[in-house]
């Protein structure tokens, strides 16, 4: 049954390549939810954070100025366990104070100067900047703050596995009753081929006992052809 087979395939073929298509935009959702999320928890703890550098600028003091600075962040970082380290950065885009790993500071500038409030992922780390305004509302410095993001990793990882599971379990139960389908569907077409196969078999069997000098057992392309022998010969 070559084309049972076939329609078989094609079926569970198109039903997985579905499948697949559905686990990869669920994974890009996800995953874009988990940053959407993350990147909004980092937004309020740098706008928190500041507020008391802002007074500061407001009053045309210099960030270099303010005193209990590394103390401000400090109790920002303590305010989540994620948190690997924040800087003060300077209207040059230079970092005045540092609090955290010193390793995981990024004072090259990638993720965007105190003009621009941007975020980006790498290694496994959430990197934010939230500018900060002075009295006219330019761009005086900025918070930036490194996060650990391996968290959010894990759980995008952990639904990728999930996903891929419930998936398989779908395409397995799906494959089983597409079959079971084409079964029903063709059945009347699958024993006539099964009886047209059998016949062959045993026409074929019969050709090579007649050519030894036997007699054919008697199947139905075998009786239909001794039959026509018959009337040939008789019609002569």
């Amino acid at each position: 049954m070559p084309i049972f087979w076939r329609l078989w395939l094609t079926a569970s073929g198109t039903m997985a390549i579905a499948i697949l298509l559905f686990v990869g935009l669920s994974l890009l959702q996800f995953r874009t939810v988990q940053r959407t999320l993350l990147t909004e928890r980092v937004a309020v703890l740098a706008r928190n954070t500041a507020e008391p550098f802002e007074a500061a600028l407001g009053l045309g003091l210099p960030l270099s100025s303010v005193r209990n600075a590394e103390a401000l962040l400090e109790r920002a970082r303590q305010t989540d366990d994620a948190i690997i380290s924040i800087d003060l950065i300077g209207a040059d885009n230079d970092v005045l104070r540092h609090i955290g790993e010193a390793e995981a500071s990024d004072p090259t500038g990638r993720n965007g100067g105190p003009q621009s409030a941007t975020s980006r992922f790498e290694s496994g780390r959430f990197y934010s900047t939230s500018p900060l305004s002075g009295p006219n509302g330019e761009a005086a410095g900025a918070i930036r703050i490194t996060l650990d993001a391996t968290d959010s990793v894990i759980r995008l990882w952990a639904m990728g596995a999930e996903l891929l599971v419930s998936a398989a379990g779908f395409l397995l139960v799906g494959t089983l009753l597409i079959g079971a389908a084409l079964r029903w569907a063709f059945s009347v077409e699958i024993s006539a081929y099964r009886s047209i196969e059998a016949d062959a078999e045993l026409f074929e069997t019969d050709t090579w006992r007649e050519g030894g000098g036997g007699t054919g057992t008697g199947g139905e392309l075998w009786r239909m052809l001794r039959a026509a022998q018959s009337r040939y010969r008789e019609a002569r």
